[in-house]
């Protein structure tokens, strides 16, 4: 594909810095006609739609539905060579409900692998369009926090938190809006914690001043705009287990009152969001729109913001837990608690998200096995061959060390089926593995790990911790799944037999043979009858493939199946 300069005229809703009808200096790298950018559009599209909320029925049709008009908005950045805009209204706050939910007012690893998520789309991104793409979060926290019962500190704490963790983390391609960009009222010109509580009210009136609507009728935009009435429902269903804990039922507070009264808060937010939303349109023009709610898909694209197979899908609204295999799951903190074989992870000092408990290591067994390491795996007695050897090739590359629970927080205690001798092989084989070929400019052996020296990741070392070290590696496997794939099998088999004993009367009974079947059970009764060997399957052959199941049926009429 041949690249030359061009110029031409920007449409009137150009991206952000290009002005209208202002003639721009194309580089020789840029797509020159519209074909080439409608094809490079329809690539960072189906990225995004990668990344879309699908946890309905109808969800393939509905983001499918805006394709047009979202492929518009991007043709405009790709035509431009310009960095692809996105937006996307949400991260307001914890939930309220602190009893089941979630695991406190901060972000915990919820956001951290959202907004993990959200960076790698625009990684993504870069990857097949070189000027990248950008993502804004505006957080709605102060247009409804007050409705919730959420205090204007809170939601002060958690917007802070969230942005100190995304450049710790170095989600580089995350942006966040401040209240200045949605409204124009008068602020300090720098916002700190007291001066943002002092104005959090004033942001809300001059929100609804500026950009709501008096006459705005909300039932009658339920009843006849769809996106309206997908998200009245939304707020319905979360309010409801969101503020159970905050209005109680008793004291004169029945469950149809309740419901009653969300209904009311679920209109009253959508007042706010309306106006919300015009702020956003008219700060953020020629961005793409996405949205947390589930839509008609007309309009904004719909995305989820964990990878989760649960209806959890925003970090605000739930917890998170590690398995054994590696996947990370979405559900509330009180299910997560019930489950025996979880623990809580604390980092920085408070809880994160929940992970599997050492003893369950040994679910990972054999399936996991790497044909490169199996001659060091089989010194395990097989508990954690299944992790470690499917590690071996994470082990050699840097990586952050897990932070361990401070000793001045409790939690639920760490449960280790691993007796001290089994123990004693994981250590031997950490030790074979971490220095397997790993050797500096003397020839000595190191350690593979960012933290070289590290005495709890060096298995030489007498502080070394295998739990430390067992977590690291899980950590890795976790963050980059399409590198370090999980293991599948499937079950070959062949001459399989199976038979069992009855009587041609236990099958199918007719009126025919109803006698006989009085017959056999009398001559049981007597000490005569002897039941028939019946061949079931003879000499079967067969392979299943992971993912399968496999259903026999027998003949019409026998009711035999395997």
């Amino acid at each position: 594909m041949q690249f030359v300069p061009q110029t031409t005229d920007a449409p009137v809703d150009a991206p952000v810095g290009l002005a209208p009808h202002a003639e721009i200096e194309t580089p020789c790298h840029a797509l020159h006609t519209t074909m080439q950018a409608t094809e490079t559009s329809n690539k960072i599209l189906d990225i995004i739609f990668d990344y879309a909320l699908n946890k309905f029925n109808d969800s393939i049709e509905r983001i499918t539905a805006g394709r047009p008009k979202f492929l518009s908005v991007i043709d405009h950045f790709v035509v431009a060579a310009a960095q692809v805009e996105m937006c996307l209204p949400a991260f307001p706050f914890k939930s309220a409900n602190k009893v089941s939910k979630v695991l406190g007012i901060l972000p915990d690893k919820a956001e951290e692998l959202a907004l993990e998520r959200l960076n790698t789309m625009c990684i993504r991104i870069g990857d097949v369009y070189p000027p990248g793409a950008k993502l804004t979060v505006i957080s709605d926290g102060l247009v409804y926090n007050d409705l919730l019962g959420i205090p204007d500190l809170d939601t002060w704490a958690y917007g802070e938190a969230l942005r100190k963790m995304a450049v710790q983390k170095g989600f580089n391609l995350i942006d966040f809006s401040r209240l200045g960009d949605l409204v124009d009222f008068p602020l300090p010109e720098k916002l700190e914690e007291i001066s943002y509580v002092a104005n959090a009210t004033n942001f809300r009136r001059f929100l609804l001043n500026q950009h709501g609507e008096d006459d705005l009728d909300i039932d009658h935009q339920i009843a006849t705009n769809p996106d309206t009435q997908l998200t009245y429902l939304g707020y319905r269903r979360f309010l409801e287990s969101d503020l159970r804990y905050i209005f109680p039922l008793g004291s004169g507070r029945s469950n149809k009152a309740y419901k009653k009264d969300v209904k009311y808060l679920a209109k009253q937010m959508l007042i706010r969001g309306h106006a919300f939303a015009g702020a956003v349109k008219a700060a953020f023009p020629t961005h793409l729109r996405l949205s947390i709610h589930q839509s008609t898909g007309e309009h904004k694209v719909s995305i989820s913001l964990l990878n989760t197979k649960s209806g959890f899908t925003t970090p605000w609204h739930c917890s998170v837990a590690l398995m054994a295999d590696g996947e990370w799951i979405s559900a509330t903190m009180g299910d997560f608690k019930k489950d025996p074989t979880l623990e809580i992870v604390y980092e920085d000092g408070r809880p994160s998200y929940f992970k599997k408990k050492m003893c369950q290591l040994d679910e990972r067994i054999d399936g996991e096995k790497s044909a490169s390491n199996h001659q060091a795996s089989t010194q395990l007695n097989g508990h954690a061959a299944g992790l470690v050897s499917k590690s071996e090739a994470a082990v050699k590359n840097p990586v952050e060390l897990v932070e361990e629970k401070p000793k001045d927080q409790s939690s639920t205690p760490t449960s280790s089926c691993l007796d001290e001798s089994e123990e004693e092989k994981i250590t031997k084989l950490a030790r074979t593995l971490s220095y397997h070929g790993v050797k500096n400019e003397k020839g000595e052996f190191t350690n593979p790990f960012f933290a070289s020296e590290h005495p709890l990741l060096n298995p030489k070392s007498d502080s070394f911790s295998l739990k430390a070290w067992l977590e690291t590696l899980m950590s890795i496997a976790s963050k980059d799944p399409e590198r370090y794939r999980k293991g599948v099998a499937g079950v070959a088999y062949k001459n399989l037999s199976a038979h069992g004993f009855g009587e041609p009367t236990d099958y199918q009974k007719t009126f025919g043979n109803y006698p006989l079947k009085i017959f056999s059970m009398a001559k049981r009764l007597i000490g005569m009858g002897k039941k028939t060997r019946i061949q079931i399957l003879r000499d079967f052959d067969g392979l299943i493939k992971s993912g399968e199941m496999l259903v026999i049926l027998g003949r019409p009429g026998r009711q035999v199946f395997l």
